[in-house]
């Protein structure tokens, strides 16, 4: 997992650049050039404290700005600051300020006012992330002071604070979207193309010519406004150039009779009156028009759904998209619940599961569950979540079986955990740094006796003790003839410039190894050196006569990917020459998802399908440090077989999920 980490041996700070965009950050403008208190920490390059002490004389005009609250991000709280004056003035001041990017953010305030008697009183600024619905990253925004504003003559020439600089932290996705309706029936319907226009059904009605790369869509500016952020446009996927459109002006263009057939109760029997208003799938053209009946602007979904949307018409804000005998219209609607249903839909991300979910693991047990754990954005829990179907996990509540230690080991960067039953017990590996040294990582294990791993107490086990006391993270147990392995991710003290090579070693028990610890690849290509030199992320699969071990390697940017070794099921996995190791990667970005890797895998729910799971982003441009990016989500997909009997792991799949089957 962790190709951040650079060289072990060299001296590392705790906070990366793109943790540092999330620090406290404090500015005080004054008169007085005393040296300030919250001087850099040597040993983080950040301030010391969360406050700072004004060191300035009695009476000293100076503004004191306070941390952010916390993180700025789409869907996220608002973030605050305060704002003060650090001595009483002799006339009201006034601070104008402003953002950056009115696109990513906005202030509650233009400008705060001081007073002779209010002066000391912090007056707090709220700084909303705007949710523009595109995967753009994380995008600067920095709040900006003018200089104050007063009679008060050394208030008046005091400089302009700094600004505060943070990110708004993107949730949104590259790949594409599926627009799903309210449920008719049992089965929810999705919005399609077919023969052109728009139409709701399931998501592979094969029976109509409908597959699933046609229930695929860009969300993009809308084409009226791109600089609105409420503003949408809807562009096929697969289609590319052609847009979801209102056909205001050409009533009369229908599907070819032949498709009359398959859809009698759609098309056919909608309205004479409301033709006009159907939803098409339209090549783009540079018109006012064509942009405007394509555009449509998000609004609080009319069902009261709080995870849904609704999506009114720019070009006649009295009409809302609306489904209606399998067609979707822009429609005036009168205010019923069935009508506010109908124009109601929920935008659900393609082809993964569960939204940032780094590192995943997804294990099907034989009590009918598959149970699913990852890293969290925050590095500072384990959870677990179950489901009777891989993609019921994506709404399974979460459960927090293990949170970090206040200090001392296990009290930083929680990485990677995984959840293994073995000999009746229920075991999850896990790595983690120390309060002291966040990149002291090192691997523990958890114990459960509790037939469900989600209920019941988790017990310590301690460190998995290494021959080497070294950077190690990522630990996979597999049992093989008889015999239990764990492999994982270590630096090699005996070899300089690699960040973790991989080892295998037999187990006494759950948390104990074996000697010896072998070395069974370390990174050697360009495409496991790009970057960092990485091998890490183990995961086994044993088919066809043979073990296979799938690896991630690089930094964990786009540039992260799959590796393979392979060995025979007769060959001694404790030595070294049974491993031989794929020259190219099996696994790499393509289709618009970026840093394929950390993966896992696991079968369909009757055994026939082997499933990929692995984590990836939806862009590819990253501001700061790649690890503290939360937007690795976990994906799934159908892992196919060559003839020879090898894995096909093929490319990462816009709609990974729809073809696995459940």
């Amino acid at each position: 997992m962790r190709s951040c980490a650079a060289s072990l041996s060299a001296p590392r700070v705790a906070l990366t650049a793109a943790a540092c965009a999330f620090s406290a950050l404090l500015v005080v403008v004054g008169c007085s050039d005393g040296p300030s208190t919250d001087a850099p920490d040597a040993s983080t390059g950040s301030p010391s404290n969360s406050s700072n002490t004004d060191d300035d004389a009695p009476g000293t005009a100076a503004i004191v700005v306070s941390d952010p609250s916390g993180p700025l991000a789409e869907r996220g709280a608002p973030v605050t600051f305060t704002v003060r004056l650090a001595s009483q003035p002799s006339a009201p001041v006034t601070i104008a300020l402003s953002v950056s990017d009115t696109t990513e953010a906005t202030l509650s305030h233009a400008d705060l006012t001081f007073t002779e008697a209010s002066w000391s009183a912090a007056q707090t600024v709220t700084l909303s992330s705007v949710d523009d619905w595109q995967a753009d990253g994380a995008q600067p925004v920095r709040v900006v002071f003018d200089s104050p504003a007063s009679e008060d003559p050394e208030y008046a020439a005091l400089a302009a604070p700094a600004d505060l600089e943070l990110s708004n932290v993107d949730d949104d996705v590259g790949g594409g979207y599926q627009i799903r309706t309210t449920h008719m029936g049992d089965a929810p319907l999705y919005v399609a193309h077919s023969y052109y226009h728009a139409m709701i059904t399931d998501l592979d009605d094969r029976a109509n010519n409908q597959l699933p790369a046609d229930f695929q869509w860009r969300v993009v500016p809308g084409l009226a406004n791109p600089d609105d952020p409420t503003l949408v446009s809807f562009e096929s996927v697969g289609l590319g150039g052609r847009y979801l459109h209102v056909d205001s002006v050409n009533s009369t263009r229908y599907p070819p009779q032949n498709e009359t057939p398959n859809r009698a109760g759609g098309l056919w029997q909608t309205p004479s009156s409301e033709r006009s208003h159907l939803l098409w799938i339209d090549v783009f053209t540079d018109t006012t028009t064509f942009r405007r009946d394509a555009t449509f602007r998000i609004v609080p979904a009319l069902n009261g759904d709080p995870t849904m949307v609704s999506l009114q018409w720019y070009s006649d804000a009295t009409r809302h998209l609306r489904h209606l005998n399998y067609q979707i219209h822009a429609h005036v609607l009168d205010g019923t619940a069935i009508e506010s249903s109908e124009a109601s839909f929920a935008l659900e991300p393609l082809g993964y599961s569960i939204s940032q979910r780094a590192d995943p693991h997804i294990k099907r047990h034989t009590d009918g569950y598959y149970y699913f754990t990852a890293s969290v954005p925050t590095y500072d829990r384990i959870e677990i979540r179950r489901a009777t179907t891989i993609r019921g996990l994506a709404d399974a509540p979460p459960k927090v079986v293990w949170t970090k230690h206040a200090t001392g080991p296990m009290a930083a960067h929680i990485w990677a955990p995984e959840l293994h039953f073995i000999d009746g017990k229920w075991y999850i590996y896990f790595a983690a740094g120390s309060s002291t040294d966040i990149w002291a990582i090192r691997m523990y294990a958890l114990e459960s006796s509790s037939g469900n791993p989600m209920d019941g107490t988790w017990i310590e086990r301690g460190q998995i003790v290494t021959e080497s006391d070294t950077f190690a993270l990522d630990a996979t147990t597999f049992e093989h003839d008889g015999k239990r392995y764990l492999v994982w991710a270590q630096e090699d003290p005996g070899v300089e410039g690699d960040n973790s090579s991989l080892f295998i070693a037999a187990m006494v028990n759950p948390w104990t190894l074996a000697r010896p610890n072998v070395r069974i690849a370390r990174p050697e290509h360009a495409w496991e050196t790009a970057g960092f030199a990485v091998n890490e992320g183990a995961a086994v699969l044993e088919r066809n006569g043979r073990v296979f071990i799938s690896y991630s390697a690089s930094a964990t940017d786009d540039r992260y990917c799959l590796g393979l070794l392979t060995a025979s099921v007769t060959d001694d996995l404790l030595s070294a020459r049974s491993w031989t190791k794929n020259e190219d990667p099996v696994f790499v970005s393509a289709n618009g998802l970026y840093g394929p890797g950390h993966n896992s895998f696991t079968t369909s729910a009757d055994g026939s399908l082997d499933v990929l799971v692995y984590h990836a982003r939806n862009y590819k441009k990253i501001t700061g440090d790649p690890l503290y990016d939360p937007n690795r989500h976990t994906r799934v997909q159908r892992l196919e077989w060559n003839a020879d009997g090898t894995p096909n792991f093929g490319v990462p799949l816009l709609n990974g999920a729809n073809t696995i089957g459940d």
